[in-house]
């Protein structure tokens, strides 16, 4: 149950264009009124029992949020589910919506300490964009900033009410998709159900379901890490993996269980599980893998940022390298410079890049030091765009 909340109040917080699609889409008929601020919608059940119910359109009228509240309370009753559990979908229409529950001795009446609430929260973030990542970067380990669509997608991520039973978080991930540009674009409420089914967001809760569910049963069955790429066995980065330890696994008597609430209205493409729970004694097999993980990782990173300067000989004619310094984000949104050192058809490539404000990109080794600006070693070098 979700608590010190007013579900009347929140009714004023609902679209009610939501509510009535929601109804079209979820076999609910609607009965043609002449009346505008209000609809009408009828359900008649497998056992024959008929059902009703008026949505109020106009929030100006003076007993909205008691009829709203009735008929979302009615349509509840009617599909199985809690009041509680519909208004957050309708809060959040056109959402998938990941619960994540910690169960644990110390924690009463649903109250968590802050350390373990803000480490539970931040590693949830992290495992959303990993999660994300893997689907659209599939590799052992996520070094560097994250791509721009990553991170739009866990920008536009919320996390919902919290409820009581143990203590448990809602992750709402509204639709969105990439465009034919590779563009972040938010789907809404009137987007078809097979759009919505295909897009980036069902795609990344899906893999949240199935790299967990991947990683028990490969854990049961005495195999680690996954390092193969298909349908069945996807690859699960090293960042999913640590965000799944960071998540208060290392205290006994712990029980993390994930949990999916798939949009009432997106019925296909669902991952088969829907609820998975890892234990306490899944967490050093995890920790195992991580550091497998990463030693199988090459030490190579990859950063992405602009050329901040230029340096080589001026006669064009007789260069064969020259240095540029590159200002780029670290993982922590933190602007670092760092030199590296290209060859002659690189460096050219640098300098109309920075003539034309483009992005650039090279994988290679950084130095250690405690410099402003280190050094890197260049294995590869391109420019973005």
């Amino acid at each position: 149950m979700i608590y010190s909340v007013n579900f009347m109040e929140l009714t004023e917080k609902i679209n009610p264009l939501a509510v009535a699609q929601y109804l079209r889409n979820t076999n609910w008929e609607e009965f043609e009124t002449k009346r505008d601020y209000v609809k009408i919608f009828q359900h008649i059940t497998d056992a024959g029992e008929f059902y009703q119910v008026q949505i109020p359109m106009e929030k100006e009228l003076a007993d909205y949020k008691t009829a709203m509240f009735d008929s979302i309370a009615q349509i509840a009753l009617v599909e199985g589910q809690s009041t509680e559990r519909l208004m957050l979908y309708l809060l959040n229409p056109n959402t998938d919506i990941l619960k994540i529950r910690l169960q644990k001795n110390d924690i009463e009446g649903g109250s968590l300490l802050f350390d373990d609430a803000i480490s539970l929260y931040g590693n949830a973030k992290k495992l959303i964009a990993a999660a994300a990542q893997d689907v659209l970067r599939p590799q052992k380990y996520h070094q560097g900033r994250q791509d721009d669509t990553v991170a739009s997608f866990v920008n536009n991520c919320k996390f919902g009410q919290t409820e009581i039973g143990s203590y448990v978080i809602s992750v709402v991930c509204p639709f969105a998709e990439l465009d034919e540009s590779e563009e972040y674009k938010q789907l809404s409420i009137f987007s078809d159900e097979e759009e919505c089914a295909n897009s980036l967001t069902r795609r990344v809760t899906n893999r949240i379901m199935q790299n967990v569910s991947t990683i028990k049963k490969n854990i049961d069955r005495g195999k680690l890490e996954t390092l193969v790429s298909d349908d069945e066995n996807p690859l699960i980065s090293a960042n999913f993996y640590e965000a799944l330890a960071g998540m208060d696994l290392e205290t006994e008597d712990t029980t993390i269980e994930f949990s999916a609430q798939w949009s009432p209205v997106v019925k296909i493409n669902r991952y088969q599980e829907s609820k998975i729970a890892l234990s306490h004694d899944y967490y050093q097999p995890i920790i195992t893998t991580i550091e497998k993980l990463r030693g199988s990782i090459s030490t190579h990173q990859r950063i992405l940022g602009r050329v901040k300067k230029l340096e080589s000989t001026p006669d064009a004619n007789k260069r064969e390298s020259g240095k540029v310094t590159m200002v780029y984000l670290d993982e922590d949104e933190k602007k670092k410079t760092v030199r590296v050192l290209l060859n002659k058809d690189d460096y050219n490539r640098a300098i109309e890049a920075h003539e034309a404000g483009r992005h650039v990109e090279v994988i290679g080794d950084i130095e250690n030091g405690s410099g402003r600006t280190r050094s890197m070693t260049c294995e590869s070098f391109s420019v973005i765009g």
